[in-house]
């Protein structure tokens, strides 16, 4: 599948520090276009981050005012502005259908270089089964890996998420391991899986798939 650019970002980010620059974090597939977080989009957020279906097996509660969600929009565009990372809204022909996001970003501590961050994301439930995650996320691997010039991105799911594995399986990434009974929610004790994805196992695939 061929992945193009809305505008180009070579100067939107820097190895050693991430530096937003508006438009040119808008990225485009061939039939999605995702763009940062923005203050106005608490009402196009609401009626599926206060969906608790779609928070069912996420870190998150759904949200039960807006205000909740006022909070959440206003804590992204402050991730992005402080550089540890950055959450796209997808629309498809114009309408949102989700987020992905690049989060908890580490270049360094101390004497150790990381280039590491991890992926998240929803999605919601009348665009499901339409390849859409499968899209966003590809493009949004690119540029993470070619813009912000990471070096790894992990991710993990609920065990129980058989949709959330299969995406990332179909995005690449390798299988880690499983922590059993890792955490709580709602009084059900949950095993967790733990993938990761390395920059050149991320180019070996994506030349292999353009061939």
């Amino acid at each position: 599948m061929a992945l193009v650019m809305k505008a180009s970002v070579t100067q939107a980010w820097r190895s050693d520090e991430m530096i937003a620059i508006g438009p040119n974090l808008e990225l485009m597939t061939e039939r999605l276009s995702l763009r940062p977080l923005q203050a106005e989009d608490v009402d196009l957020l609401w009626p599926d981050i206060s969906d608790g279906e779609i928070s069912k097996y996420m870190a998150w509660e759904a949200h039960t005012n807006k205000a909740q969600t006022v909070d959440f929009v206003k804590g992204e565009i402050a991730r992005r502005e402080s550089g540890k990372g950055i959450t796209w809204a997808i629309f498809k022909e114009g309408s949102f259908c989700g987020i992905f996001s690049i989060i908890g970003l580490v270049r360094s501590h101390r004497a150790l270089t990381f280039n590491k961050a991890e992926l998240a994301y929803w999605l919601g439930r009348k665009y499901q089964g339409q390849g859409i995650m499968t899209e966003a996320g590809q493009r949004v691997l690119q540029f993470a890996f070619q813009e912000m010039k990471l070096h790894k991105i992990f991710v993990s799911h609920f065990s129980v998420n058989d949709a959330s594995g299969n995406l990332i399986k179909r995005l690449g990434f390798r299988y880690v391991g499983e922590q059993i009974e890792e955490f709580q929610k709602h009084g059900v004790w949950y095993n967790h899986k733990n993938y990761e994805l390395l920059e050149r196992e991320f180019l070996a695939g994506d030349q292999a798939g353009s061939v």
